[in-house]
C-alpha cells in the first residue's frame, strides 16, 4: 500500500490541493458576502453539478493531451469522434438490444477505432505537412463524423438515451444525480487512472512516452512510432466516447455545436493548464473549471461570461508557466505547402516571365472590376463579403503562412477593427482616418492576444486566439459600448468616393480596399521581412543565432496580421445594414483559417483563392457542387494537395515559363533540375576568405578586445534536468585569436555547455562574460549581436529558404531589416543586401545552388552554405558544434584548413566540440575534456591526448584510438 501511495503522491497532492482551493474560495466567498463586498453564493449542489460537468471537460482534454503529446496538433474532431461513439452505441443498445455494458464497451472499442483510423488516414498522410494542415483536415473529419452519427441514429441523446446500470441515483440538495451523473463522478477517476498507470506502467505506455518525447530516438529503440501515434489516438477517441455517451442522456438535444469550439474551448482551457503533458492536472483543471463555470451561471447568469473567464485563465496560464526549451520547429515540414517552385534566375531574366504575375493581377483586377456589370446589387454585397474574407485571409496568410503562427481567431480581431471604423466614421464622418484607425486598433489587439503564446511554443496562439474568437461575440460585441443589439454602420462618403448607396458601389469601394491589402501582403511577402518570418518558422533557434530578434518579429507580425484584418472587418462591416454580434460569429474565425489553407497558405493569392471556392461556389447553385465547399470537400482536396488550390494550378504555370524558355532558345529543364552533385571539398578548397568581407559592420559591432586578453569565460556553470545534472561546475576561458576544442564522450555535456554559452538556455547557477561584460541574462539573438556566433550540428540552418536567402538572412546583424520600410515596399536596402549575398555565394562556389532550397543540399553543401552565413555575420568569437558531422573523411580533411584561414582572415576566436579527433587536435591551440558534466582535462592537444582521464573516459582506454594512418594532425600555418 506504501508503494502505490508513493506512486500516485503527485496526483494525490495535486487532487488535494484542488479541494484546499475550492475550500479557499468558500471562505472567501463568505468573507465578501459579509462584508458586502460581492454577493455570491456557493450552494453545493451547483459544486456538484460543476464537479460532473467538470469532469466531462477534463476527460476531453486528457484526450487533447495524448493527442498532442503524440502528434503536436490540435485534434478539432475529437469531440465528434465521442458523439459518434455515443450514436453508436445508442444503436447497439436500443436497436440490437445489447446489454448496457457490453454495448458500452463496444462503442468504446468502435470510437477507438475511428480515432485509429482518422490518425491513419488523415493525420499521417499528412504528416510531412505543417501542423495547420492537420488541424483542419481534422475539421473535416469532425464534419464527416457528425454527419455519419445524424445518419445511423438521429437521436442519440436526451430522455430516452439508456442510462448507466447499477449505479446510484441520489439527491443532493435540489440536485438529483442521475445514474448518468454517477457514472461521471464515479467512472470517470478510474477511467482515467487506469490510463495513467497504462502510460506509466505497460510496455505500450512507456513505448507511447517515448514515442512523444522523441520520435527519432524511439524508432533508433526499436519503437515503430507511428503505431504508438495510433495507439494514443484510439485511448483518446476512447475517452471521447466515454464521455459522450455518459453525458447523452441529460442532454435534451445534441447538435453539431454540441462538439464544436466552445465545448473545445473548456478543454484546451484545461489542457493548457496541464502545461499539454500532464493527465492528472488536465483532468483536475476539467474539474475546477466545470465548478467555476456552474457558480459563475448561477451567481451571474450573463451571456458570455464564462467564455471571457476562460479566455483570462488562458492567458494567465501561459503567462505563469516557465518559458519552455528545446526545439518545436517544424523544420522542413512547410516545402509541402509550397504552392509555386522558385522560377530560375535565368529564367527570371526574360521579360515574358517577369511579366507574367503583373499581367494575371492585371487581369484578375479587370475581371473583378467589372463583374458588378453582370450580377445584381444584392449579390454584389455577396461578392464584397467575399472581398472581405479574402482581405482577413490575406492577414492569416502573412501570420501563418510566413510565420507559422496559427490564429483562429482573427474574424474576431477583424470585428474589432469593424466597430472601431464604425465609431470614429460615425462621430468624424472621416473614413480613412476611420479605417487607419481601424487597422492599427485590431492590430493592437492582436498583439495583446499573442503576447502569452511568445513564451511557448508550439500551437498555443491557436488557443489564445479560439478563446477570443469564443469571446469577442458572446460577451464583448454585445456591451452597450460596443455594438449592443446591433448598429447601422453607415456608408462611406464624401470626397473624393461620393456617396456609395448601392451594393454595386460600395463593391468598387472594397475592391479598391482589397487591391491595397493585397499590395501591403505582397510588400511583406518580397521584403525582407517576410525573410525573418520563414527564417523564425523554419528554425527559431538558429535564427536567433544569427541575431534575429525573434519575440520582436512575431509581434510585428500579429501586428500587420490584425492590420490587414482590421481592414477586412471594417470592409465587410460598412457593406451591411447591420451589424451586431452575431455578424462576427466563432465559426467565421476557423472558416477563414480553412479558406486560407484550401486556397495555398503559403502564396499571396491562396486566400482569394479559398474565398473564392467556399463562399463562391455555393452560388453556382449546380446540383451538390456546394459539397466540394464543406469541410469534409476541403478534407478531401487537402489529402489530395496538402498545399491546396495553388498546387493543382501550379504546373500550368510551369508549363508557361519553359514554353517561354524554349522560345528564346533555352532548355528549362537542367535549370529547373539542377542535381546537387558536389561534395563541398571542391568549393572548400581554394577559397580566399579575404575576399569575402560584405563591409564595414555598423560602429556598435565593431569594437573587438585587444589581443591576448580573456574574450569568453564560463564560471562555474551549472544546470539539471530533473534528475540529471548535464554541467556541474564548469569553469574555463577562452582569450581573444584562440581555437579551443572541447571533447568527450556522448553525455559529457559538451552540447549543453554551448547552449549556457550560447544562451540558449540559462543556466541554474554561475555566470558567463563575453568581453567583460555579464551576458548571462542576454539572450542568443542579443549574445549574437554582440559578436558572439553559435552553429548548429545537424546544419539544418532553414530548409525552405533559398541559398540567397539564407545569406542574405546572415546579413541582418549588419544590416537589419526595417518593419515600416517592409511594409511600404521599399527596397533599396535589400537590393545592396542581394549584391552583398551574392558576393559571398560565388566566392563560396555556390552560384549553381543559389535558388535552390536548403533542405535540397548535400551536407557538405550545407557546410559551406553555413561558412557563409557565418562570415557575413562578422563574429568575434565562434561557437562550432561538430563543424565535420555529416561529411565524408575527404571532406573533414579539407574542412581543418579552412577554419584555419577563417580564424587568420576574419581574426576570428573559436570554440569547437567535435568528435573526430585529428581534426580538432590539428585545428586547437588548446584542449578542454570533458565528462559526465565535469571539466577533466584542460592543455595543449599533446598533453589532453595523452591524459589518463581522457584516454579513459574518451577513447576506452586505448590511446591507438586516436591515431589515423592517414596524415591529418597537423594543419599547416596554425
Amino acid at each position: 500500500m506504501t508503494a502505490v501511495l508513493r506512486r500516485t503522491r503527485k496526483p494525490i497532492i495535486q487532487l488535494t490541493a484542488f479541494v484546499v482551493a475550492v475550500v479557499l474560495t468558500k471562505i472567501v466567498t463568505a468573507v465578501l458576502d459579509r462584508h458586502d463586498v460581492i454577493k455570491a453564493e456557493t450552494p453545493l449542489p451547483v459544486i456538484m453539478l460543476g464537479t460532473i460537468v467538470g469532469l466531462t471537460y477534463g476527460l476531453l482534454a486528457v484526450g487533447i493531451v495524448l493527442v498532442y503529446r503524440s502528434n503536436r496538433i490540435i485534434n478539432f474532431a475529437h469531440g465528434q469522434i465521442g458523439a459518434f461513439g455515443a450514436a453508436f452505441f445508442g444503436v447497439v443498445a436500443m436497436k440490437w438490444h445489447v446489454p448496457y455494458w457490453i454495448a458500452f464497451v463496444i462503442a468504446l472499442l468502435a470510437s477507438a477505432a475511428t480515432a485509429a483510423a482518422a490518425e491513419t488516414g488523415v493525420v499521417r498522410r499528412l504528416r510531412n505537412a505543417p501542423r495547420i494542415v492537420s488541424i483542419v483536415a481534422t475539421l473535416g473529419v469532425g464534419q464527416f463524423l457528425v454527419i455519419f452519427a445524424a445518419l445511423i441514429n438521429s437521436t442519440a441523446s436526451g430522455p430516452l438515451y439508456p442510462q448507466p446500470e447499477w449505479l446510484p441515483v441520489f439527491n443532493v440538495g435540489a440536485l438529483h444525480v442521475t445514474e448518468a451523473y454517477s457514472g461521471m463522478l464515479f467512472l470517470s477517476p478510474l477511467f482515467v487512472l487506469a490510463i495513467a498507470l497504462f502510460l506509466k506502467r505497460s510496455r505500450f505506455g512507456l513505448a507511447i512516452r517515448a514515442a512523444a518525447a522523441n520520435p527519432e530516438a524511439a524508432r533508433m529503440s526499436g519503437i515503430f512510432a507511428s503505431r504508438m501515434s495510433t495507439l494514443a489516438w484510439a485511448i483518446a477517441g476512447a475517452l471521447s466516447a466515454f464521455t459522450a455517451i455518459l453525458t447523452a442522456p441529460t442532454q435534451g438535444f445534441a447538435s453539431a455545436d454540441s462538439f464544436g469550439p466552445a465545448l473545445l474551448l473548456r478543454a484546451l482551457t484545461a489542457a493548457v493548464i496541464g502545461r499539454m503533458q500532464s493527465l492528472p492536472i488536465a483532468l483536475v483543471s476539467g474539474v475546477g473549471l466545470g465548478i467555476l463555470e456552474q457558480l459563475l451561471l448561477w451567481n451571474y447568469p450573463q451571456s458570455g461570461l464564462v467564455e471571457v473567464v476562460m479566455f483570462v485563465i488562458i492567458l494567465v496560464a501561459l503567462l505563469v508557466q516557465r518559458r519552455r526549451g528545446g526545439r518545436d520547429e517544424e523544420k522542413g515540414s512547410w516545402a509541402a505547402v509550397r504552392g509555386l517552385r522558385p522560377i530560375p534566375e535565368n529564367l527570371q531574366s526574360l521579360w515574358a516571365v517577369r511579366a507574367m504575375g503583373p499581367a494575371f493581377s492585371i487581369l484578375t483586377i479587370a475581371v473583378l472590376a467589372i463583374l458588378p456589370l453582370f450580377i445584381s446589387n444584392g449579390l454584389s454585397v455577396t461578392f464584397t463579403g467575399i472581398l472581405a474574407f479574402a482581405i482577413v485571409g490575406l492577414s492569416i496568410g502573412v501570420l501563418t503562412g510566413l510565420g507559422g503562427q496559427l490564429t483562429l481567431g482573427q474574424f474576431a480581431v477583424a470585428a474589432i477593427g469593424a466597430v472601431i471604423s464604425f465609431k470614429v466614421a460615425s462621430s468624424t464622418g472621416i473614413f480613412p482616418l476611420a479605417l487607419l484607425l481601424a487597422g492599427l486598433g485590431a492590430g493592437l489587439v492582436s498583439v495583446l492576444i499573442g503576447l502569452p503564446a511568445l513564451r511557448i511554443r508550439g500551437l498555443m496562439l491557436a488557443v489564445t486566439t479560439l478563446g477570443f474568437a469564443l469571446a469577442a461575440p458572446l460577451w464583448l460585441l454585445t456591451q452597450p459600448w460596443m455594438l449592443g443589439d446591433g448598429q447601422d454602420p453607415g456608408k462611406p462618403s464624401g470626397w473624393p468616393i461620393g456617396a456609395l448607396d448601392t451594393g454595386r458601389s460600395y463593391y468598387y469601394f472594397a475592391l479598391a480596399l482589397f487591391v491595397l491589402a493585397l499590395v501591403v501582403a505582397r510588400n511583406i511577402r518580397r521584403s525582407g521581412f517576410s525573410r525573418l518570418l520563414v527564417a523564425i518558422r523554419d528554425n527559431e533557434e538558429n535564427a536567433r543565432a544569427f541575431a534575429v530578434r525573434a519575440s520582436l518579429v512575431k509581434l510585428q507580425g500579429y501586428l500587420i496580421g490584425g492590420f490587414i484584418a482590421g481592414i477586412g472587418g471594417a470592409t465587410y462591416a460598412h457593406s451591411l445594414s447591420t451589424i451586431s454580434a452575431g455578424t462576427f460569429p466563432t465559426s467565421a474565425s476557423i472558416d477563414v483559417v480553412v479558406m486560407t489553407v484550401l486556397g495555398g497558405v503559403s502564396v499571396l493569392i491562396g486566400p482569394v483563392l479559398g474565398a473564392i471556392w467556399v463562399l463562391g461556389l455555393p452560388l453556382l447553385d449546380i446540383g451538390n457542387i456546394g459539397l466540394a465547399a464543406t469541410k469534409f470537400g476541403v478534407l478531401l482536396l487537402i489529402l489530395w494537395k496538402p498545399g491546396g488550390l495553388i498546387q493543382v494550378v501550379a504546373p500550368l504555370r510551369d508549363r508557361i515559363v519553359k514554353f517561354i524558355a524554349r522560345r528564346h532558345g533555352i532548355d528549362p529543364e537542367p535549370l529547373y533540375a539542377g542535381e546537387d552533385t558536389t561534395d563541398g571539398t571542391v568549393t572548400a578548397r581554394g577559397v580566399r576568405v579575404s575576399d569575402l568581407r560584405v563591409g564595414e559592420p555598423r560602429a556598435e559591432l565593431a569594437e573587438r578586445p585587444e589581443a591576448g586578453a580573456v574574450l569568453l569565460e564560463a564560471r562555474d556553470l551549472r544546470k539539471s534536468f530533473g534528475g540529471v545534472h548535464a554541467v556541474r561546475g564548469v569553469s574555463f576561458n577562452v582569450r581573444v585569436g584562440e581555437t579551443v576544442g572541447l571533447l568527450g564522450p556522448n553525455g559529457a555535456g559538451k552540447t549543453t555547455t554551448f547552449e549556457l554559452l550560447g544562451g540558449f538556455t540559462r543556466p541554474d547557477t554561475g555566470q558567463v562574460v563575453f568581453n567583460g561584460e555579464d551576458i548571462s541574462k542576454v539572450g542568443p539573438e542579443g549574445r549574437a549581436r554582440r559578436g558572439l556566433i553559435r552553429s548548429f550540428q545537424d546544419a539544418a540552418l532553414f530548409p525552405t529558404m533559398t541559398v540567397k536567402e539564407t545569406v542574405m538572412l546572415s546579413l541582418e546583424r549588419v544590416r537589419p531589416t526595417g518593419f515600416v520600410t517592409s511594409t511600404l515596399g521599399v527596397t533599396l536596402g535589400e537590393r545592396k543586401k542581394e549584391g552583398q549575398a551574392r558576393a559571398l555565394i560565388s566566392a563560396m562556389g555556390l552560384d549553381r545552388y543559389r535558388d535552390k532550397s536548403i533542405q535540397e543540399l548535400s551536407t557538405g553543401t550545407r557546410r559551406i552554405t553555413e561558412i557563409a552565413c557565418l562570415v557575413a555575420l562578422q563574429p568575434i568569437c565562434l561557437l562550432l558544434d561538430e563543424p565535420s558531422s555529416g561529411v565524408a573523411q575527404r571532406e573533414t580533411e579539407a574542412l581543418g584548413p579552412l577554419l584555419v584561414d577563417l580564424k587568420k582572415e576574419l581574426d576570428l576566436t573559436l570554440v569547437v566540440i567535435e568528435h573526430d579527433i585529428p581534426l580538432i587536435m590539428g585545428i586547437s591551440d588548446r584542449i578542454i575534456a570533458m565528462a559526465d558534466g565535469h571539466l577533466i582535462a584542460e592543455g595543449t592537444p599533446d598533453e589532453v591526448r595523452t591524459d589518463p582521464l581522457v584516454v579513459d573516459a574518451y577513447l576506452g582506454g586505448s590511446i591507438e584510438a586516436i591515431e589515423r594512418s592517414d596524415a591529418g594532425l597537423a594543419v599547416a600555418d596554425r
